[in-house]
């Protein structure tokens, strides 16, 4: 804000005026509201994006641990799902391709036994970035695994 020669205040620029942000402060409680439960609380649809899944899927397959078939399988269908149009995966929905969460999901499908001549996959890893297909330097923990002798270690080959 800047103050005049009378010492009056003026708005800076493009400021909005005090009744149009009421109005959608108003607005937006009222939408707000209109979700809330009758004992009070709320309920929104909570999803991960790419990389908590994959994540964990490159986790238990470094620790050895075995794997939870069914569970790998939901992961798989969702990593599928949420790839963006450019052929790796976004950071929130519909976004710019991320290259450290496309490395993630792509590597987790891998491990998960998708081919990587698969469309979804030569997609990721072609299209998108060539750096998802082939992440030597791209992300630190992908060198790390690499490092090591696992099943992880030998799918980032």
């Amino acid at each position: 804000m800047s103050q005049n020669l009378a010492g009056d205040v003026a708005a800076p620029a493009g400021a909005v005026a005090a009744d149009e942000l009421d109005g959608a402060v108003g607005a937006a409680s009222r939408a707000l509201s209109a979700q809330q439960q009758a004992d009070g609380h709320f309920i929104f649809q909570l999803e991960a994006d790419a990389t908590i899944p994959a994540e964990y899927v490159l986790f238990t397959h470094w620790r050895g641990e075995a794997a939870d078939g069914e569970l790998e399988r939901k992961i798989g269908n969702y990593l599928r799902r949420i790839q963006g149009v450019h052929g790796g995966w976004p950071l929130f929905h519909g976004g710019r391709l991320n290259v450290s969460a496309s490395v993630k999901a792509y590597f987790a499908l891998k491990m998960i036994g998708d081919d990587p001549r698969a469309p979804h996959m030569a997609r990721a890893a072609t299209r998108s970035s060539p750096r998802v297909g082939r992440p030597k330097a791209t992300y630190s923990r992908v060198r790390c695994w690499r490092s090591t002798g696992s099943s992880l270690g030998a799918a980032c080959r």
